[in-house]
């Protein structure tokens, strides 16, 4: 088998049964030789199995590679060596685990069914599992982490996030675009009743010359592909345009009262410790900070509330809104000293 990808991608190259990685300062060497005894005791043929767990692992560590130069082409702003450095590391620590792992599981099919331990085998292959299914979960969180990075402010093409340093202006953008193309459904609709009783010519004509659109496009709203639709726009169309221009415009009166109020902070005595609420507006999240690493249930609490762990931040955070405002009332209500 052997493993085959771009040159700008590759960092593993599977062949003649032998694994060779170079990630930045991260290098491996690996034969099928050196691997296949993990698998004695469960294949008949486990040289087979070695060289689909090496050829598997070259792939993802090249696919990863590949998905970094994509993101950076994109216009991602990257230290490609470090991330796939930072990957195939921890990536090939946990394949080897995983590896480890299999190595303790037996199949009766190889060592007989004499005394065989049932019990005790099913609680290895499931552990085993287990750590097989982190190595998929592993490649999904890095992704992530590369796009966030990548893309603080989230990539082109997806929702204005409120933390853009240029969201009030990107929104206005938005507001703008809606506006303009609400103006020219009415026109449209508008030049249809003008020339009603006309042939459908006339009646492209009109719309052409109300709304500067292509006759192509003119055509496909005066006569539209599903004749139930009607000729022009419908109510709620006109409607869904105006209610898309409420919604932004509701966004961005809350991002420019947030980065007005500017930094609020203050601090609560919980039974978990000194508590300190920070609102960020120019990150737009509220953050809750602790002394130490809050107890498993204080924990599951901030979880509940939708709190999440920010380590770049070292605080516990959501978006910063009347939704997350309160949900900080309810932990610090559910954090109260007893007797308080």
């Amino acid at each position: 088998m052997t493993t085959e990808a771009h040159p700008v991608h590759e960092v593993a190259r599977f062949h003649d049964d032998a694994l060779s990685v170079s990630a930045g300062g991260f290098s491996l060497d690996l034969t099928v030789k050196q691997i296949e005894g993990t698998w004695d005791a469960l294949s008949h043929f486990p040289d087979r199995r070695a060289r689909m767990e090496l050829g598997a692992l070259a792939e993802r560590l090249n696919a990863f590679a590949a998905h970094v130069v994509a993101t950076i082409e994109r216009g991602g702003n990257l230290d490609a060596s470090a991330e796939v450095e930072r990957f195939a590391v921890r990536h090939v620590s946990m394949t080897r685990r995983a590896w480890a792992m299999d190595s303790r599981c037996m199949s009766w099919f190889v060592v007989g069914p004499a005394r065989f331990p049932v019990d005790r085998n099913r609680k290895r292959m499931d552990w085993a599992e287990n750590a097989f299914r982190a190595l998929g979960e592993h490649v999904k969180a890095a992704r992530a982490s590369v796009e966030r990075t990548a893309f603080p402010h989230g990539a082109p093409g997806e929702p204005i996030r409120a933390s853009n340093p240029d969201a009030p202006a990107l929104i206005r953008a938005e507001i703008e675009k809606h506006r303009a193309s609400h103006a020219l459904m009415k026109a449209a609709n508008a030049a249809i009743r003008s020339a009603r009783g006309k042939d459908v010519d006339t009646k492209v004509q009109a719309v052409v010359d109300a709304t500067g659109w292509r006759e192509a496009t003119a055509r496909r709203c005066v006569v539209p592909p599903q004749k139930w639709m009607g000729a022009g726009f419908a109510a709620y169309q006109l409607s869904g345009e105006l209610a898309e221009i409420k919604r932004l415009e509701d966004r961005l009166a809350t991002i420019e009262r947030n980065r007005e109020r500017g930094t609020v902070e203050r601090e609560h005595n919980t039974a978990a410790g000194r508590l300190r609420v920070v609102e960020n507006g120019e990150a737009a999240r509220i953050q809750l900070f602790f002394d130490g690493k809050p107890a498993a249930e204080v924990r599951d609490t901030l979880k509940r509330e939708g709190f999440r762990w920010a380590p770049s931040e070292g605080a516990w955070q959501r978006h910063l809104n009347n939704g997350g405002r309160y949900a900080v009332s309810r932990v610090v209500s559910a954090l109260q000293p007893a007797g308080a």
